[in-house]
């Protein structure tokens, strides 16, 4: 089912990616919701994930670190990237929302790095289900900048992850 659509909506400094999956819905919820899944999908592939904090309710934080293993992305391999997920509202099993920023091991925000917040969406969808994720910048520039990293590339990389996740 690797149907991604992705919509730039740079008027409204926003992004929408979506994509289906042959799971329901709370399975797809628990890959967000269960620090243990969390860790084997989130991240690109070739890319391992670590959590030192995670508290998935309003006010609570996600504070992780990704690591490159993959030899073959030559300057990314051994780079490790932190961000932390600020909570800010969950509706289990529908939609949760979320601050996602750039940070270093102990959590120090990187000022320098656009931050964005995350609406995700999980849409029941005849046997599966669908994830919409919104991902909303301050500035257009931001949200170019964002694209620029490889945001698109990267998160339907990760989106890959998350399917192999759900079939197993």
């Amino acid at each position: 089912m690797n149907n991604v659509t992705v919509t730039k909506d740079l008027e409204n400094k926003t992004l929408i990616i979506e994509r289906s999956f042959n799971a329901s819905r709370e399975k797809l919820w628990r890959a967000y919701a269960d620090k243990e899944w969390f860790e084997r999908w989130w991240g690109p592939e070739g890319w391992t994930t670590t959590v030192k904090e995670f508290n998935f309710a309003p006010g609570g934080k996600i504070h992780y670190g990704m690591k490159c293993v993959d030899e073959n992305q030559k300057e990314w391999f051994g780079r490790e990237e932190w961000g932390v997920m600020n909570i800010e509202t969950v509706d289990e099993p529908n939609s949760f929302s979320a601050l996602d920023q750039f940070c270093d091991a102990e959590g120090v925000i990187n000022e320098a790095m656009p931050a964005q917040k995350f609406i995700v969406e999980f849409v029941e969808e005849g046997a599966g289900s669908k994830l919409v994720t919104r991902s909303i910048t301050d500035t257009e520039e931001q949200l170019e900048g964002l694209l620029k990293m490889g945001m698109v590339e990267g998160f339907s990389s990760q989106l890959n992850k998350l399917e192999a996740l759900l079939a197993g």
